[in-house]
């Protein structure tokens, strides 16, 4: 009887070794699906977007606003440690924006994924001392990162900025524009 019980016991335990790997590639796998899931999401904003007309910056023009979903690291899928929306964190410059626009990326399973899209993003907050209107604008390289699970809405608003275009990038309740 106990050497039916330790054989189960080193079955089981091998058992287990054998399928762990397997489960977290497929946790891993999942949260890389939900977070380019999301990104696509941005894009098809974007190119939604790209068709309208620019305005200035201190003018409410085309708006696309999207919501984001981080899901909490569960038995099925793994950690989600960022999605960013115009660059990569605590990056250098090896994957920063270029000639063609600017980048989307996210974290998941250690490993860093990036999208470019052909758009100028940058970052606006509402008001600051560098005021340009209602906006105050991060350094090109900055981009929005999120990294809290659960919800986030982000704005998206087409504007035209020193004769370029430019899609302005925003945490819906950061945005002044949400009344207009």
């Amino acid at each position: 009887m106990s050497v039916r019980v330790v054989l189960a016991v080193i079955l089981v335990v091998a058992f287990c070794s054998v399928s762990y790997p397997a489960i977290e590639d497929a946790r891993t796998t999942r949260a890389e699906h939900h977070a380019a899931g999301e990104l696509a999401t941005v894009e098809n904003a974007l190119l939604d977007l790209s068709t309208e007309t620019t305005v200035s910056m201190g003018h409410p023009g085309a708006r696309r606003v999207v919501t984001l979903s981080i899901p909490h690291e569960s038995t099925s899928t793994a950690r989600i440690e960022f999605v960013a929306i115009g660059g990569v964190p605590e990056s250098g410059h090896e994957r920063e924006k270029d000639a063609h626009g600017d980048v989307l990326a996210y974290r998941a399973g250690g490993e860093t994924h990036v999208r470019h899209v052909p758009f100028d993003l940058r970052v606006a907050r509402a008001g600051g001392q560098k005021r340009d209107h209602d906006w105050h604008l991060e350094t090109d390289r900055t981009p929005l990162v999120v990294r809290d699970t659960g919800r986030t809405e982000i704005a998206f608003r087409l504007v035209e900025r020193r004769g370029k275009r430019l899609v302005l990038v925003t945490p819906i309740d950061e945005s002044p524009s949400s009344t207009a």
